[in-house]
């Protein structure tokens, strides 16, 4: 559940809680779940843990409603079905369960606090402040269907399986002989002694034949294609746009400052420590030691809690995730112990080391900042009105033409654009809006008029005509080919170059002599595989390193279509230095794969020993298809 939760509708970025060590073995033995048979009405089993139906359905669905949401259009069980978004549901429920098994009979626990700081932690609950916010959290839990007390159990779920896969994972090196390796592939570096070849300008290269033209025509036909063409009726409505034109009354804007005050203020914030206890009566000893002149900080040391454990933050009163404690913080002085607080999860006792007051920002100095809001939400007010009277009259037949004159909004036609956006003389059709979207949704085959949508934006389109793709003939291409013919002739002129050259090193000659009779410099360079100075490429370094110490080699063309001729004159091993740091996070990724393989087996094994069984008919009874 905790995979598929998403902060709601206003935009918010699905949530994945699950760590990429976990969802990286999520496909782990999912491809039997279509072959192993079962029995009753469970969508699977492991161990002694069902998964019924019903739960699989409810994660199913939530998956397809996030990818949904995330795609901005209806993902259907078909497509779904043939992208296996219910074989991958299934699996991380099946190794969720089988992870559950192990952390239960390992008696792994996960305390109240740790849970309330994990969520007061997440960045998907804070509010306008920055920091958690309650009204936040129970929105998002209400959009999906949780209570609190639902969502604090699968959090508990999800620390404790968190915990047992990072103690696997902890403290995970790359060995050193695969370092070493790697050192050694990215520092060794060769020195070379090389020509740059540079090709003929294709301007300079006498023009071909007719007969060779018409031949090189013929055999790149393929090239010579005239793309589809569509004219496109354009409806354009975009929320961005308007707002800028939109009057905001400065008594809205005022309205508006004093109801979201607290959105332009820097709320009151206190350093705040706690000290938990088991029981009420442990708390209520522990105030008395306080009142008879223990120290707040000898308290800490008795219970062997680490300073840094001891301080929730610097915190405002929203970001506190139980009321009850919330409350009692701000209601104490700076530097006062509270008594004994009986919170949602823990008893505690409270000192608050630090206050910072509340700081408003004046109404003039947040005033154009709210008139754009208010522009825009009165935009997107507008864009909406006008939307849906817009697909009614397309609904009822008006045409785009009627349309923008009862909207008094422009009809754009577009004579004829590509699928890349380019017109017929190749310059790009300019200002289409949501260009991507548009092109793609009006070159599929057999649409004739559609929307499409993004970002409070609109565009309806016809497609009026279509010039289909065709060959150009030999006439039309004639100074295409001829262009590409000339290009093709100035690399095969180098690579014959080249190649005359290279054969004359390896017959005896010398870099100099050669250098001395093509009237070129020879220059130096060293350069590791990924490249060096003062211009090696990767691909060029790569035939450097395919050539031996003393040989002579020819790299492949640059971007500039130029070649180097070269010797290998030295290799130059570095040394290798197993406490040097790695700045590159190589190491660290290579780590984490490992770490990801380690848990992938522990899961797999897990789901071996428990014994796992799926109900090919129960499924198919949630994701549609055969058994």
């Amino acid at each position: 559940m905790l995979q598929t939760l998403r902060k709601g509708a206003a935009g918010w970025v699905a949530k994945v809680f699950l760590g990429v060590l976990v969802l990286s073995f999520a496909v782990w033995g999912v491809a039997d779940i279509f072959r192993i048979g079962g029995g009753g009405r469970d969508a699977a089993v492991v161990g002694d843990r069902k998964i019924t139906v019903e739960e699989f359905r409810n994660a199913y669905s939530n998956e397809l409603r996030r990818i949904s949401q995330q795609a901005k259009r209806v993902i259907t069980p078909e497509q779904a079905r043939l992208a296996g978004v219910g074989e991958r549901v299934l699996g991380n429920m099946v190794n969720e369960a089988a992870i559950d098994a192990s952390v239960a009979k390992l008696g792994l626990s996960v305390s109240e606090e740790e849970v309330a700081r994990e969520v007061q932690d997440d960045e998907m609950f804070r509010g306008p402040t920055g920091g958690f916010d309650r009204v936040t959290f129970q929105e998002i839990l209400r959009q999906n269907n949780l209570t609190e007390n639902d969502y604090i159990r699968l959090q508990r779920s999800f620390t404790a399986r968190k915990q047992l896969t990072d103690a696997m994972t902890a403290n995970m090196t790359t060995p050193v002989a695969l370092r070493q390796a790697i050192h050694a592939f990215n520092a060794d570096s060769r020195s070379i002694t090389y020509l740059e070849l540079k090709p003929e300008d294709p301007a300079s290269i006498p023009a071909p034949s007719e007969e060779a033209l018409r031949s090189y025509y013929d055999e790149h036909k393929n090239a010579f294609r005239a793309p589809e063409y569509r004219k496109l009726a354009l409806l354009a409505l975009d929320a961005k746009a308007i707002a800028p034109s939109k009057d905001i009354p400065e008594s809205e804007i005022r309205a508006y400052y004093d109801a979201n005050k607290p959105q332009y203020s820097e709320l009151e914030k206190r350093s705040i420590e706690q000290i938990s206890f088991p029981t009420l009566e442990e708390a209520q000893a522990a105030y008395e030691q306080i009142k008879n002149g223990e120290l707040f900080e000898q308290l800490i040391i008795q219970r062997k809690i680490k300073p840094e454990d001891a301080f929730l933050g610097n915190l405002t009163k929203a970001e506190m995730f139980d009321r009850k404690v919330a409350d009692a913080a701000f209601a104490l002085k700076q530097g006062e112990v509270s008594p004994p607080v009986q919170g949602q999860y823990a008893t505690v006792l409270l000192r608050v080391t630090g206050i910072q007051q509340e700081r408003v920002k004046n109404f003039e100095d947040v005033r154009d900042e709210i008139r754009a809001v208010l522009a825009e939400l009165s935009a997107k007010k507008d864009v909406l009105a006008l939307h849906d009277k817009i697909d009614e009259a397309r609904l009822g037949g008006a045409t785009l033409e009627e349309i923008g004159k009862a909207q008094n909004l422009p009809v754009r036609v577009v004579e004829a654009v590509d699928r890349g956006g380019r017109a017929p003389d190749g310059a790009g059709v300019s200002d289409l809006p949501l260009s991507s979207e548009l092109l793609s949704k009006a070159f599929e085959p057999e649409v004739e008029s559609d929307v499409v949508s993004a970002d409070d934006s609109y565009v309806w389109f016809d497609v009026r005509d279509v010039t289909e793709a065709r060959d150009l003939s030999f006439d039309e291409a004639r100074a295409q080919a001829e262009t590409r013919w000339r290009e093709d002739e100035a690399r095969r002129r180098l690579d014959q170059r080249t190649d005359a050259l290279l054969a004359e090193l390896k017959g005896g000659k010398t870099l100099e002599d050669v250098a001395a009779a093509q009237k070129l410099e020879v220059e130096q360079a060293e350069t590791t595989r990924s490249g060096g100075a003062p211009s090696i490429k990767a691909a060029q370094a790569t035939s450097v390193f395919q050539t031996p110490v003393e040989g002579f080699g020819a790299t492949a063309a640059d971007e500039t279509g130029s070649r180097l001729l070269f010797k290998v004159t030295a290799e130059n091993i570095r040394p290798f230095d197993p406490a040097a740091p790695d700045d590159s996070g190589q190491l660290d990724r290579l780590a984490a794969g490992m770490g990801s393989d380690i848990v992938s087996a522990f899961v797999q094994k897990l789901r071996e020993d428990l014994g796992t069984r799926f109900d090919p008919s129960a499924i198919a009874e949630v994701v549609g298809g055969a058994s």
